[in-house]
């Protein structure tokens, strides 16, 4: 395993840090959301509380629940008998803070997966040069097998950036698809609250 790394040349250095940071990164984040997920039904339980105008009940539940919705219902509960507009507006803006909490990182994973190919493709690249340049240097005295062990040694770099692409773009999207189902929920939840906190 180590040949191949070391036969890949110098971008195969930084390939393997993208590797460890969309590891890093992706661990980070399912912890972030499994924590921001722990209480599914608290949510609906608040929302229900709302509708029966039991708002200190539904205060209480919303402050001891983890998650962005229930962080989002909080602040709503927090200006109930407020006028509509003000207790949107303040519902709006924690959602935007919620929401940059649960996409923290998520644009380094998604950069990681445009340039990984990139980089493999420029290791690549120079691995080309350098073994043409040993063919011009040689005279024309070359074994052919040289030279086509020197091209596959230069395509490994290619084959490590889809490697490091793949799994990012994957984890990526999984990732933002989990970040989209909060926002849903906390714009369905929120538009909910407003009807009935609001005068």
């Amino acid at each position: 395993m180590w040949y191949f790394f070391d036969a890949g040349g110098p971008m195969m250095y930084p390939l393997l840090i993208c590797s460890i940071m969309t590891a890093a990164y992706a661990i980070e984040r399912s912890f972030h959301f499994l924590r921001a997920g722990k209480s599914p039904d608290a949510p609906q339980t608040i929302h229900d509380l709302i509708e029966k105008n039991e708002f200190d009940k539904a205060l209480q539940v919303a402050e001891i629940s983890p998650g962005p919705v229930s962080a989002v219902l909080e602040q709503g509960l927090l200006h109930a008998g407020d006028k509509k507009e003000l207790i949107e507006e303040e519902i709006t803006l924690k959602g935007t803070k919620e929401l940059k909490r649960l996409n923290k990182h998520l644009h380094l994973i998604e950069l990681i997966s445009r340039i990984a190919p990139l980089m493999g493709l420029l290791g690549t690249v120079l691995g080309m040069v350098n073994a043409f340049q040993q063919f011009a240097q040689s005279n024309g005295s070359v074994d052919p097998s040289m030279l086509a062990g020197g091209i596959w040694e230069a395509l490994i770099t290619t084959a490590a950036g889809l490697g490091v692409a793949i799994p990012s773009m994957i984890v990526h999207h999984m990732l933002e698809e989990k970040v989209e189902s909060f926002a849903f929920l906390m714009k369905y939840y929120g538009t909910e609250a407003v009807k009935h906190l609001g005068n």
